[in-house]
């Protein structure tokens, strides 16, 4: 690890599990396979002298079977907007670099991977916000996903869930959510109401930062 950095903003996670995914307390994904998109926004950030404000960045995984097997395929969508030096900051991070093995799920999940597609780079349009669930990802004609409050199904009126994770690497609180993604890069994604988890980014070279 030769280059210091910090990133601070918000994430957002779906995938095919249901509320709560099971992955999230050790055990087997709902379908017995794993896929999902990740989308994060940076608020601030540095990498060595690279400014990170701004930044966003979308990580599609898969998974044959639980993510502790291995054997996943990955592939980064990086923005447009954001400059040659910023999208080679971004791939390092999400890949696990300039990191203390395993501080952090970047380096978790790019342990885990058989194939690393090539990254994409692509205008990236999205919106998440913690208090409402409701966050929006589009890009271009490769990814949509839309999040909404669990509703009862009885009622219709929101219900409002947290995991809490004191340990986590992912993160430490996470408020749920539903979500629908259609995606298709190096591999298809068709999810509709599924887990979605949106958190705080507070990351190190260390780990999360409380």
């Amino acid at each position: 690890m030769n280059i210091d950095w910090y990133i601070k903003g918000k994430q957002f996670g779906n995938c095919n599990c249901v509320y709560g995914c099971p992955c999230q307390f050790n055990a087997p994904p709902t379908d017995n396979y794993c896929q999902g998109i990740g989308a994060f926004l940076i608020e601030e950030g540095l990498f060595g002298e690279v400014p990170l404000n701004g930044v966003k960045a979308v990580s599609m995984m898969k998974f044959p079977g639980p993510i502790h097997e291995g054997n996943g395929q990955m592939q980064l969508i990086l923005d447009s907007n954001s400059s040659i030096e910023q999208q080679n900051a971004m791939k390092s991070i999400m890949y696990g670099k300039e990191t203390e093995p395993m501080a952090t799920s970047f380096a978790m999940y790019y342990s885990m991977m058989k194939k690393i597609h090539d990254p994409l780079i692509k205008n990236i349009k999205l919106d998440i916000n913690l208090e409402t669930r409701i966050c929006n990802l589009n890009v271009e004609d490769i990814i949509t996903t839309s999040t909404r409050p669990i509703t009862n199904p009885i009622t219709g009126e929101e219900h409002r869930a947290r995991i809490n994770l004191p340990n986590g690497i992912e993160f430490k609180e996470a408020e749920m959510a539903s979500g629908s993604t259609s995606a298709n890069a190096a591999f298809k994604t068709n999810f509709n109401n599924t887990y979605v988890g949106i958190a705080l980014v507070n990351l190190t070279p260390k780990g999360i930062i409380n």
